[in-house]
């Protein structure tokens, strides 16, 4: 029977690997959902779509399957820091916007691939549902970006790599994230890889970290402390 460590490591690591083919295919057809996320004419909406439908298909299966992994991942990752001393509401709240996460992702995919049907029969999608479509990705991130920042005060930083992952989830992961949908185009493109490279980053550290034999997550020294009310000397 697998471990709950071998999970995390099998479901973060083929996570990161998704990520990476949805960049392959983006760089070989330059066809991906990221364009699609933000606003088009219908017309040009439905060019974007029809662009190379087989490409497309291809990016959401591996964005399919790139959900049903980090929910899988998360859904491990609570059984483990479920034991740790950390307070029972940021657990529970942090992996409770993680699985919502998971729900909007595959959501957000479903519409994609409806209109996409739809768009091959010569039926465009309207001005209220690509305004809608974009409010679903915009939702599912922002909804995204405060789960990994509460994840980010419940995982321990007894070691470098630890630390090192924590801190991208604080200073990198929200700040790109955020300021993604409020820059000038250019600027957007190279947030976007940004966000790529966090995704990929923070899958292959999770797994790496808590991904090996005997690891358990416990509560963060300062959090420890707070939550007891202690004021000793670390």
């Amino acid at each position: 029977m697998l471990s709950r460590p071998s999970i995390i490591r099998a479901t973060a690591f083929i996570g990161a690997a998704l990520v990476l083919a949805q960049i392959s295919v983006f760089f070989a057809t330059g066809v991906g959902q990221d364009p699609l996320q933000f606003y088009h004419a219908p017309a040009e909406y439905m060019q974007l779509l029809l662009k190379n439908p087989s490409a497309f298909r291809a990016v959401m299966a591996f964005d399919n399957t790139f959900a049903i992994m980090f929910t899988a991942l998360f859904i491990t990752l609570a059984s483990v820091t479920g034991k740790s001393s950390a307070p029972s509401w940021l657990v529970r709240s942090t992996h409770a916007l993680l699985l919502l996460l998971g729900l909007l992702d595959m959501t957000e995919n479903f519409h994609f691939m409806t209109m996409l049907q739809a768009a091959e029969h010569g039926i465009a999608p309207s001005a209220s549902e690509i305004s809608f479509q974009i409010w679903e990705s915009l939702f599912k991130f922002h909804v995204g970006y405060l789960g990994v920042l509460l994840l980010s005060f419940v995982l321990p930083q007894r070691t470098a790599g630890e630390r090192a992952l924590i801190f991208a989830a604080r200073w990198v992961n929200v700040p790109v994230g955020v300021l993604l949908y409020c820059v000038p185009q250019p600027l957007a493109t190279v947030l976007l890889f940004c966000r790529f490279g966090f995704f990929v980053y923070a899958l292959v550290a999770l797994g790496w970290l808590f991904g090996g034999a005997g690891n358990e997550v416990t509560q963060p020294r300062e959090l420890s402390r707070v939550a007891a009310g202690s004021s000793a000397p670390a």
